[in-house]
């Protein structure tokens, strides 16, 4: 259920800076809001059971500090790289029995951004999921556990919940909207991000530049998605995902320091 989305399509140009480092390590603390009554009763009017993720929400009031994130991101010439390791914080840490959220993105690198080849996430005890990109077919994969459970067409280079953070760091960027395909490893969808207003953005006691994008929401996907990224090097300051009244709970996660992202 932690964090969120995306494939680029830009009608501009993206011109890159500087060579980044070969390996950037991100550290971000993910704050959880939960109205489990909510889900609870969504649970009760489809008839379903809440699942051990859902049984630990429950012992949640408000917004909490739920866990702490690291990723590893590697961005060459060709190839990149996302090693993800999300660790769960007090009642959740306890309710769960210490498990994590391992995820992985890898991919190749066009003049556009990143280009999701392989995503996959494993939620503790549970099995590992796998979206993978059949580039013959053309078509986006789904496995659980290496057995395929699904496939969809794809129209062009695929993002995923960890490679959307990063697609843009480093570079410039002038589109006012951008659209971008992603995959949770589950599913595809089609997102659109609207490029907002320029913030005096509050971080660690100082003021940073940086701008909003936000996600368009529509008839079937309630979802909502904010995402701040610097102004110069569009590097993730924070993102805010709403799960919307199915699930009755949102995702903060924040950058806890910038780090040195070229190399020198």
């Amino acid at each position: 259920m932690l964090m969120l989305v995306f494939l680029i399509y830009l009608p501009t140009a993206i011109a890159q800076k500087k060579n980044l480092s070969p390996k950037i390590q991100f550290d971000y603390a993910l704050n959880l809001k939960v109205d489990f009554k909510q889900r609870e009763a969504i649970l009760k009017k489809n008839g379903e059971e809440p699942d051990v993720y859902e049984k630990a929400l429950s012992f949640i009031s408000g917004s909490v500090h739920a866990a702490d994130i690291t990723d590893i991101v590697e961005i060459g010439t060709t190839k990149y790289q996302i090693n993800s390791t999300g660790t769960l914080n007090s009642t959740l840490n306890f309710a769960l029995q210490g498990q994590k959220l391992i995820r992985q993105s890898s991919g190749i690198v066009t003049k556009n951004g990143l280009a999701t080849l392989n995503y996959n996430e494993k939620r503790g005890n549970t099995g590992l999921l796998q979206a993978k990109v059949n580039t013959k077919t053309r078509q986006v994969v789904f496995e659980s556990d290496s057995t395929q459970v699904g496939a969809e067409s794809l129209n062009g280079n695929l993002l995923d919940l960890l490679s959307v953070m990063y697609n843009l760091i480093g570079h410039n960027i002038s589109s006012k909207q951008s659209t971008y395909y992603v995959t949770d490893s589950k599913s595809l969808k089609r997102y659109t991000l609207n490029k907002a207003e320029l913030w005096d953005f509050p971080f660690n006691g100082e003021k940073v530049k940086a701008f909003r994008y936000f996600k368009s929401t529509t008839n079937d996907d309630h979802t909502t998605l904010e995402i701040w990224l610097t102004e110069k090097e569009n590097i993730p300051l924070r993102m805010v995902v709403g799960l919307g009244e199915r699930y009755g709970a949102t995702i903060q996660v924040d950058l806890k320091k910038i780090p040195v992202i070229f190399a020198n």
